[in-house]
């Protein structure tokens, strides 16, 4: 039963894949409320077979799962790279499908978080 649930996990990862308006947010279809429908519909089919009765709520809710746990294991290869550690010391990830979500690894880097108390100072200075 866990390997068919490993290989729709997997089919589901790489049909999300192919489906850039849903996770590329600089492209223009991730602005084309119909083609993500479309995406969103393929995914629910796919996430069917593990889920009875699966929906769009519970096809973002699995995808934000999946993007958390890679997220998490990406720190800790981070984390480990950054302390200098020694080549046999970097945090290999365990998470079975970490290489499936590295097309992802561009996109979850947050954005630069900016300060109003620095806009209001700057504004003070004119």
């Amino acid at each position: 039963m866990a390997r068919k649930q490993n290989q729709v996990i997997v089919e589901f990862i790489k049909l999300y894949r192919s489906e850039p308006c849903l996770w590329q947010v600089k492209s223009e279809e991730c602005h084309d409320r119909t083609k993500k429908d479309a995406a969103y519909s393929k995914l629910v089919e796919k996430l069917e077979e593990l889920e009875f009765g699966a929906t769009k709520k519970s096809v973002i809710t699995k995808i934000k799962c999946l993007r958390c746990a890679y997220r998490k294991e990406k720190k800790k290869v981070e984390a480990s790279q950054k302390s200098e550690a020694s080549t046999h010391s970097i945090y290999k990830p365990v998470l079975w499908y970490y290489d499936l979500l590295e097309f992802l690894q561009d996109k979850d880097t947050p954005r630069t978080s900016r300060s109003n108390v620095d806009d209001e100072n700057e504004e003070k200075k004119k």
